[in-house]
């Protein structure tokens, strides 16, 4: 009579097993389905509901001091109004999945860098809520060819910042980016307006992931009106952190 138990209790276990298994399945599916769980993302930002938000920082908070800082060292004489925090989550899964690439390329070599960036007549809002983020594409010629164009100094960003005009008083507003920029391994040269990529390297890749003949450095970077700049000729390689506000 010992052994119908314990055939019982063996079943009832067997029972119980399959049916967590199929709930994480399904749950996995779902998650799949979703889009949830396939990239983290910044510790900073909040919950959301659409693909794309933006956040106002508290002038109070630790996030405000820290891109104020950054800005404020070379643009001391200004006054920021209002700092946005930037959500987009389908351009920051294009850019972890970059990241990731170029980690593997490089054997850890990301080099990720914030740096400033400013739209010209274009509005930051078409970047921000776009599906490519910075695009080459409204890049005119510019002193190292046809690239997204960053800048160490907001300075330098700020001879380029996107300028509004207030409906109270007509005074101008301006805008620029810092952002989140995959430098990698960086070609520095001197001005080069045919350039469309970066140098081939030479010897092709040294990667312990990936061996390829034929590879080409990550981004360029150069020296111009009292600034280090960074070029990058893939719209993926940098993400629109925040969106600086002065005046």
């Amino acid at each position: 009579m010992q052994v119908p138990m314990r055939m019982e209790g063996f079943e009832h276990l067997v029972h119980k097993a399959a049916t967590e298994i199929q709930a994480e399945i399904i749950q996995l599916i779902q998650s799949s389905r979703s889009g949830a769980g396939k990239v983290s993302v910044p510790p900073e930002w909040q919950d959301q509901t659409e693909t794309v938000e933006v956040f106002k920082l508290q002038s109070s908070s630790q996030e405000w001091t820290v891109v104020s800082s950054k800005f404020s060292i070379t643009m001391p004489h200004v006054t920021i109004t209002k700092i946005l925090r930037i959500q987009n989550q389908w351009l920051w899964e294009k850019y972890v999945q970059e990241k990731s690439r170029i980690n593997q390329k490089n054997d850890g070599g990301v080099n990720e860098m914030e740096l400033f960036h400013g739209t010209r007549t274009n509005t930051p809002e078409k970047i921000y809520n776009s599906e490519e983020g910075f695009d080459m594409r409204y890049s005119s010629q510019g002193m190292w060819g046809m690239a997204n164009y960053f800048a160490v100094n907001a300075s330098y960003s700020a001879m380029y910042a996107y300028a509004s005009i207030s409906q109270l008083g007509g005074s101008s507003r301006k805008k620029i980016f810092l952002a989140k920029v995959l430098t990698g391994d960086s070609y520095e040269c001197a001005p080069d307006k045919t350039l469309r990529m970066p140098p081939q390297k030479l010897g092709g890749s040294t990667s312990s992931e990936v061996q390829l003949k034929q590879v080409h450095y990550d981004s360029v970077n150069g020296y111009t009106r009292g600034s280090q700049v960074y070029m990058t000729y893939s719209n993926n390689r940098a993400y629109p952190a925040y969106l600086i506000s002065y005046v």
